[in-house]
């Protein structure tokens, strides 16, 4: 008998809303671990808030359901509990930190998780390797967080946090917005050596072309604020043929 893989995350018909409106209404999905997610959806269907809510967003209000993280209830954890126990959330627009530094940023979020760290001056030589394959020059590490980086190199900073915080969950909203063919590829190698058999991804989306790069375990359609379809790339290519107006009718 084959075991069954227990799911690093389990949202288990949650519901919530902003400002007293409702935006998530049922939602249910389960990520194992070493699977690829792609969350699809158009503009307004709630896929940032999904991401928002998986964070511990204050803004996002829990009206009912849970999230499950690693076996634990995390529906009422806080931001900062939730990036201690292994999520990450990639905005689709990393804002600009001023007065805090990337290698400071960086240690401080490996020293939060209860990692040991060699020293900052190794630290960051690390970092500079690092960032040579993913194209981050080391003139940015040493700039504050974000602080005067372009689209591109803003997206490469992310994927370098990645690779070097290792979360248990990565959750990445829109973050091939904006990429060009090479730097979806560039993208898609980056995020392959981050999925083992201990870490999973979520990759929230409005296409379906980083899939010919990084081929999705499950594909979710969002719609009106819940989940109304999953299923393999042939969901994908749905929405290719006949864009998310398909999907309507399930929500």
């Amino acid at each position: 008998m084959i075991p069954i893989m227990p799911h690093m995350l389990e949202v288990q018909h949650f519901s919530a809303h902003i400002d007293e409106k409702k935006i998530l209404q049922d939602v249910s999905l389960a990520v194992a671990p070493g699977e690829v997610h792609f969350l699809m959806g158009p503009n307004g269907s709630g896929k940032t808030t999904l991401a928002s809510a998986l964070m511990g967003n204050p803004v996002v209000v829990p009206t009912g359901g849970t999230i499950i993280f690693n076996g634990e209830d995390i529906t009422t954890a806080l931001p900062e509990e939730r990036a201690k126990k292994g999520l990450y959330l990639g905005f689709q627009y990393p804002v600009e930190v001023q007065g805090v530094g990337f290698v400071p940023f960086l240690r401080a979020a490996l020293s939060a998780r209860g990692m040991a760290l060699p020293s900052e001056q190794d630290f960051r030589a690390e970092l500079v390797t690092a960032g040579v394959e993913l194209g981050v020059a080391s003139a940015l590490i040493d700039r504050n967080l974000n602080e005067g980086f372009s689209g591109g190199e803003k997206k490469r900073s992310e994927l370098l946090q990645l690779s070097v915080i290792q979360p248990r969950l990565a959750v990445l909203d829109e973050f091939d917005s904006g990429l060009d063919i090479d730097g979806l590829r560039s993208a898609a190698r980056a995020l392959k050596k981050y999925v083992t058999p201990d870490t999973a991804l979520l990759l929230i989306t409005h296409y379906g072309r980083m899939a010919e790069y990084l081929p999705p375990d499950r594909v979710h359609i969002m719609q009106a604020g819940t989940i109304v379809k999953s299923g393999g790339t042939e969901i994908i290519e749905a929405v290719e043929r006949g864009g998310f107006d398909g999907f309507l009718s399930l929500s």
